[in-house]
């Protein structure tokens, strides 16, 4: 397992135990149910029928669940004692780790079948999964905790030393690397250690165009002389490799110097041939996580000498400008809520900070510390140098102006905007470099969203996905009978499951065909840009609802015996088994992350309202649901352009304007339109919430991942007029991948500063998949 990644043996050791336990070798077996593990592993999640009866602390996805788990004979009674016994189930689901406490009622029991507890984990708090299946693999694995626990004791040097005892002449250390690790520092020293002379006895060769001849002739005299190697970058001269397994094979029939050690690394990449890697020692190198470790490696990738001598300011900045790299690398685990794209920050960044750091506060003249020049060298050259997206770009620049201040020099607050007096990091006074580690120590405790900027629910969001995704990949694993063997009859055959749904689908949207015709005949004396926008739309669900009858009927044949199985046919049995969308249905649809049950139920809603807005082409909807069109963006354009005929502006210097309707609810917007621009709804907020009274952005509430918000009226205005230093200019994305679903922008009011909620990644999301 040393030669996988952390999330890799986590997925590895719950499918050998799985796997395990349904053959009947573990003390737990005789827990296992095929229907439990087939929820386990993809739950029906669509909605049902009813109202959620606790809906006052439990989300709709929730009670969904286990509605659906009520299904199994096991569990049909637990929704109506989930009722009955509301108070302490809502206890049992606020709690920190509800994994390790007994459900309410006779449900205690499932602590002794921790398999089928799974099942109501994985409905209720889908975020403590990964941690609960940690517990079940080190319970139920025969010296599970030794599995998980592999190599948890040693750092990098540590392991490197115990894993060169195994390598040989003829068997070499493969690094799989990540973004931000050092394997070379470790080698340099595991070669001092042998009195090794770097570049004579011990050569580095950075693999690219021309360098294969520079590493043969290397190996030659390394394997004769007994000589280190290292060749980094395999992956980028992948056509090399089999070169270099025939020059192996050479010197293991000559007979290498029993000093011999030949080193490689790459990124991940499945370019390198199997029988390359099959004779290596693999090691995956992966960077801390975590605040801690995180500050301790970055300040201390300072020479020492460099901050003793340096005066108390520049060892205060330093300090900060530590805490600010941290921040940029630790946000990336929170997916697009940290970043729009995952930036490749490394300690070589902070170091060129320092230095450009140094030189400013050596040349400064007054005294003044040049707060405004070091922001912009960091902000949009060292670390900007590797931003694309512009709100990550604003985001960047938002930490560095809160951090890079005056007040850094006197002990201010380092988490940006807590509210919490237990959530704190006070930037220390200056002091030697082993007194900065003990503050390191002493005053973090534990890792918080809200050291980066981020709200508490980020880490919920965060945990979710990775759970989602642990789950996902074992799925795939038992859809190739990787788990569990060709003979598991608890697997479903993809056929029998893809028959079922192609006829429910064509039931359902095979006769539906959007009248374009007949829109232009009645809209042939108007015409009007909201127009063209209803006929791209129906345009654009005609196409895909063509593509879904063409692929279904063929598929169709293909199970009848009249036509050959291809390839295509193949990959939509394989979506429709795994509840995903098709590949050639996705290219003609919107950006969606929903499951394939949940994507039609979305498909049909967005049917019903083209057809409502086909009924009479000629206005508007009262109220439009703006995650409901295929291409938003022509709504909004809409608006623009209407405005710019009726006032004569030009339409480029026209912006989207924002106002969330204050106390009137979507069924009172539905009796009038505004008297200017268009009411709009189905917007989510992600990362904060919407007060209702006081109309205006506030902090989350504990557990809530969404805030769904109310009409808001899209209008347009010049450009220059929509300036608002109290309004926070939010994001709106298709998707909860952000990134390149970005829409436009909303003002929304806020009676704190833009810069908190710029920091706590808050967005307006279309689609969250409910």
């Amino acid at each position: 397992s040393r030669g996988l990644f952390e999330r890799h043996k986590e997925l590895f050791l719950a499918q050998l135990t799985f796997n395990l336990m349904q053959r009947g070798q573990l003390a737990c077996s005789g827990d296992w149910s095929d229907e439990a593990f087939d929820f386990l592993l993809q739950p029906p999640f669509e909605r049902m029928s009813g109202e959620n009866p606790l809906s006052e602390w439990l989300p709709d996805s929730a009670w969904n669940a286990i509605t659906a788990l009520a299904r199994l004979s096991d569990f049909e009674n637990l929704p109506n004692d989930m009722i009955e016994a509301s108070p302490r189930f809502r206890d049992w689901y606020n709690n920190s780790a509800p994994e390790q406490e007994k459900l309410p009622l006779d449900w205690a029991q499932l602590d002794k079948a921790f398999f089928m507890k799974l099942l109501v984990i994985k409905c209720l708090r889908p975020d403590r999964m990964q941690v609960a299946i940690d517990n079940f693999v080190r319970q139920n694995l025969p010296d599970g905790d030794k599995f998980a626990d592999c190599d948890s004791t040693l750092n990098s040097f540590d392991l490197l030393l115990e894993v060169f005892g195994d390598s040989s002449p003829t068997v070499p250390l493969y690094f799989i690397l990540s973004p931000g690790t050092d394997v070379m520092s470790d080698l340099d020293r595991l070669a001092a250690g042998f009195g090794l002379e770097k570049g004579r006895t011990y050569v580095n060769v950075s693999l690219g165009q021309g360098q294969d001849k520079v590493a043969t002739r290397l190996l030659e005299t390394a394997h004769k002389e007994g000589h280190f190697v290292v060749l980094n970058n395999l992956h980028l001269m992948p056509k090399w490799l089999p070169h270099l397994e025939k020059l192996l094979d050479q010197f293991k029939d000559q007979g290498s110097h029993e000093n011999f050690r030949l080193f490689l690394s790459s990124d991940p990449s499945d370019r390198i041939p199997i029988s390359m890697l099959g004779r290596c020692i693999k090691l995956t190198n992966e960077a801390p996580s975590g605040l801690k470790a995180n500050l301790k490696r970055a300040f201390l990738s300072f020479p020492r000498t460099f901050v003793e001598e340096s005066d108390a300011r520049v060892k205060s900045i330093l300090f900060g400008l530590s805490y600010f790299h941290c921040a940029m690398t630790e946000r990336k685990r929170f997916g697009p809520t940290g970043f729009n794209i995952m930036y490749p920050f490394s300690l070589g960044d902070l170091r060129d900070s320092a230095v450009c750091l140094n030189n400013y506060m050596e040349s400064s003249q007054s005294g003044v510390v040049p707060w405004t020049d070091i922001r912009y060298i960091f902000g949009e050259i060292i670390y900007g140098g590797h931003v694309v997206n512009d709100f990550d770009r604003l985001l960047v620049n938002t930490m560095l102006e809160y951090l890079m201040r005056d007040e850094l020099l006197d002990e201010m607050e380092l988490f940006p905007f807590v509210e919490s007096s237990s959530t704190s990091l006070k930037a220390p006074e200056p002091t030697t470099v082993e007194r900065y580690l003990e503050y390191i120590d002493e005053n973090i405790r534990g890792d918080t969203p809200m050291a980066y900027g981020l709200n508490p629910n980020a880490e919920i969001d965060f945990r979710t996905q990775q759970s989602a995704e642990l789950f996902a990949l074992l799925d795939g694993l038992r859809a190739g009978d990787k788990l569990g063997g060709a003979s598991n009859s608890s697997i479903i055959a993809p056929q029998l499951t893809a028959e079922n749904l192609t006829g429910e689908i064509l039931d359902r949207f095979g006769g539906e065909v959007l009248d374009v015709d007949a829109v232009v005949e009645l809209t042939s004396e108007t015409s009007s840009p909201f127009q063209s926008v209803l006929l791209q739309e129906m345009g654009a669900l005609n196409v895909l609802l063509q593509e879904m009858r063409r692929s279904l009927l063929e598929l169709t044949q293909g199970f009848a015996g009249e036509l050959t199985i291809t390839e295509g046919m193949d990959g939509l049995i394989e979506s429709l088994h795994q509840n995903v969308v098709p590949a050639s249905w996705a290219r003609l649809a919107w950006p969606s992350t929903r499951t394939m049950s949940s994507w039609l139920n979305d498909l049909a809603a967005r049917i019903a309202q083209v057809t409502a807005w086909s009924a009479n082409p000629s206005e508007t909807l009262r109220v439009t649901w703006l995650p409901g069109l295929v291409f938003p963006q022509g709504f909004l354009t809409a608006i623009k352009q209407t405005t710019s005929q009726r006032t004569s502006t030009e339409l480029d210097v026209l912006t989207i304007m924002t106002d969330v309707v204050k106390n009137k609810s979507l069924e009172d917007c539905m009796e009038a339109p505004p008297r200017d621009g268009a009411y709009i709804h189905g917007l989510f907020m992600q990362g904060a919430r919407w007060n209702m009274s006081d109309a205006n952005i506030e902090t989350s509430r504990p557990r809530e991942l969404f805030c769904a918000m109310p009409v808001i009226c899209c209008r347009a205005a010049r450009q220059d007029k929509v300036q608002d230093a109290k309004a926070y200019s939010c994001p709106v994305y298709k998707t909860l991948q952000r990134g390149p679903t970005y829409v436009f922008s909303a003002q929304l009011k806020t009676k704190v500063t833009p810069a908190k909620w710029i920091l706590a990644g808050v967005a307006l999301v279309m689609d969250v998949g409910v």
